[in-house]
């Protein structure tokens, strides 16, 4: 694997500053996988504005609906998701604030 895949990747970060794993297959240096507080930081020259991914129970709350639901719907391929190493989903919150957006109810007057 080439430095520039695994640096794009070690990019997505949580809040926390812990690696998102973007998929099968994909890895991220040695360093990152043990933990490494180094690997796991980002540089001060990274983009201040990275994407932000929330957890499930997050999005069940922004959703109005329960963590299962959310699970379900990420499964059904019906809400966009990435992996983190640990195996757990994790989802862009642009994405998810837009689908809120788009479903909210209007009130009648």
């Amino acid at each position: 694997m080439t430095a520039s895949i695994v640096a794009a990747t070690s990019l997505l970060l949580w809040p926390d500053g812990y690696p998102v794993h973007s998929g099968p297959g994909t890895a991220i240096g040695s360093a990152a996988r043990k933990g490494c507080a180094v690997a796991a930081q980002p540089s001060g020259k990274a983009a201040p504005d990275l994407p932000r991914y929330l957890h499930t129970a997050e999005v069940a709350d922004i959703l109005h609906v329960s963590p299962k639901t959310v699970s379900r719907w990420a499964k059904e391929g019906k809400l966009p998701f990435l992996r983190t190493l640990g195996g757990h989903r994790c989802y862009s919150a642009t994405e998810i604030r837009q689908l809120a957006d788009e479903l909210e109810v209007q009130p009648t007057a």
